[in-house]
């Protein structure tokens, strides 16, 4: 007798499983999502929002005691009966409040999801999941031109995340430099991501810089360094400095010429006494 007593709840979550319990659904109502299935919204339901690859938490409370089933209501599939797994995917765990975790989140997971608890009457409650998948931007790329010597900042923001990542990693040409001890160069969390601050760019610098989250599409940008040039005025004053130490070279030699050679001499200081 006793475990005729223990199969009852069982069938009678099957038998709600072919004739599925349409009472609390409105079925004016659009679908959230075209691409989760065809069946309508329930009055009634909690939203929860999980990006592909992580986790998602759905939660379920009944008040009174009996076994509690989780079902996918787009393909009417049993998930789990009481604290056990009863579909062949092992993603979808119980936990000791009756709610469903679902491991690495994929994007077909969306829909909606039905706990219930055998009582009289039968007591529901409807969980719609909706997915996202998260990437990351770098502000400037993909190109991005700095000067030889300036500073340097690159901000590696999280879009779309329904969570924070466990890291997020910089690479420059596909090393790693979070843990390198680079002078002037550092990474430094921020709310939304990370942050990579070069304080004096050299030539060496330029570079394709990536940055990659746990738990999202990575982003790219190419740092081209240009080349401090030398100063235009610097270098005419230059060219002045040097025509001037030239003409005062040519006016002593010219000098010399008249005062040391003799017949130059003398002629000079003719023309000097018949021209006054």
């Amino acid at each position: 007798m006793a475990p005729f007593l223990l199969i009852l709840p069982l069938l009678a979550s099957l038998r709600q499983l072919i004739q599925p319990i349409d009472c609390a659904i409105d079925r004016g109502g659009p679908t959230k999502q075209s691409d989760v299935g065809s069946y309508p919204r329930p009055k009634s339901v909690k939203d929860v929002l999980a990006q592909t690859g992580g986790n998602a938490l759905l939660p379920c409370r009944f008040n009174g005691p009996g076994i509690v089933t989780w079902i996918r209501r787009k393909d009417r599939l049993l998930l789990t009966v009481g604290r056990g797994t009863h579909a062949l995917d092992t993603r979808f765990v119980v936990m000791p409040d009756w709610s469903l975790l679902i491991k690495s989140v994929k994007h077909e997971d969306a829909g909606l999801y039905e706990c219930q608890i055998q009582t009289e009457p039968v007591q529901q409650r409807f969980v719609w999941l909706n997915t996202t998948e998260a990437y990351s931007m770098i502000p400037g790329g993909p190109d991005l031109h700095v000067k030889q010597g300036s500073s340097l900042r690159l901000e590696c923001q999280l879009m779309a995340a329904a969570e924070s990542p466990s890291y997020i990693f910089w690479y420059r040409e596909g090393r790693m430099i979070n843990y390198d001890n680079e002078p002037g160069v550092r990474v430094e969390p921020t709310r939304n991501g990370s942050v990579l601050v070069v304080e004096k760019v050299k030539l060496s610098h330029g570079a394709n810089y990536t940055c990659s989250p746990s738990n999202a599409r990575q982003a790219y940008i190419m740092i081209h360094v240009i080349e401090e040039e030398e100063k235009p005025a610097a270098m005419h004053g230059g060219d002045r400095r040097n025509s001037k130490a030239a003409s005062s070279s040519n006016d002593l030699l010219a000098f010399a010429v008249l005062m040391f050679v003799p017949d130059v001499r003398r002629c000079f200081l003719y023309l000097i006494r018949h021209v006054t």
